[in-house]
């Protein structure tokens, strides 16, 4: 179980983990997205699983709905709010004309951000997160390179004011998309109309909408921050390993 985050040396643990024949349970976002692909073959090289399902959305299941549940459909499209941390700011500033600095300190109080939060409102750690879920979604690699990305710390409570008099909610999605025949990826702020689902879904909760061919629209939601929702993801990973092993 992996649980170091950054990219080392937690690449190295969890390559000598696969290379010496063991399963293995990660939470980290960075190190999937840029060698999602690269660690899945070393796993299949040796007979063994990698299981992330906690690297996207806290506590709610994504990673393996895109591996079993959806892959009869082709996915038109995913529009998602995956930062609960941006969110839970973004609620504050919106709701409480909050300043942003203020924001992120209450954020960081009830242990929402980090001390160094740079990866959430810079757009960083969604960005991963979208790399995954879109490498998954459109069966191909999406590196974060990729991805255009924006945080959310040139916003002012004077956007927000602005935004509610015409009728928008500003929230920080990452959307990928198929595009004249090619795929669009790209994390920034938007403006939602008041009255759309995903600009309902505040503080720390993460929701994610996808469109399938078949399915139609699928939406995931539950929270996406915080200890407990992460760690229920984790714990899911080590059970269907133990159950696979033991079933064979």
């Amino acid at each position: 179980i992996e649980l170091i985050g950054g990219e080392e040396p937690a690449l190295k643990y969890v390559k000598r983990a696969l290379s010496a024949g063991n399963h293995v349970v990660t939470a980290n976002k960075e190190v999937i997205a840029k060698y999602g692909t690269e660690l899945a073959a070393l796993a299949r090289e040796h007979n063994v699983s990698l299981n992330y399902e906690a690297a996207v959305g806290g506590g709610i299941p994504l990673i393996a709905p895109f591996q079993r549940d959806l892959v009869a459909n082709e996915i038109k499209g995913i529009y998602a709010i995956i930062n609960g941390t941006t969110n839970y700011i973004l609620t504050k500033m919106s709701r409480e004309g909050m300043d942003f600095s203020s924001a992120l300190r209450q954020a960081q109080k009830f242990g929402y951000a980090e001390a160094d939060p740079k990866n959430d409102i810079e757009g960083i750690d969604p960005t991963y997160k979208l790399a995954i879920l879109a490498s998954l979604a459109f069966q191909c690699q999406i590196r974060p390179d990729d991805i255009f990305y924006e945080g959310i710390t040139r916003l002012s409570s004077r956007d927000f004011r602005y935004a509610k008099e015409l009728g928008f909610a500003i929230k920080l999605l990452a959307i990928a998309k198929q595009s004249n025949n090619s795929i669009e990826v790209r994390v920034h702020p938007v403006c939602l109309p008041e009255d759309d689902f995903l600009a309902k879904v505040d503080g720390v909760y993460n929701a994610v909408l996808v469109e399938g061919d078949l399915v139609g629209k699928v939406t995931f939601i539950g929270e996406g921050a915080g200890a407990l929702p992460t760690s229920s993801a984790v714990i899911a990973d080590v059970v269907r390993v133990a159950r696979d092993i033991i079933l064979g």
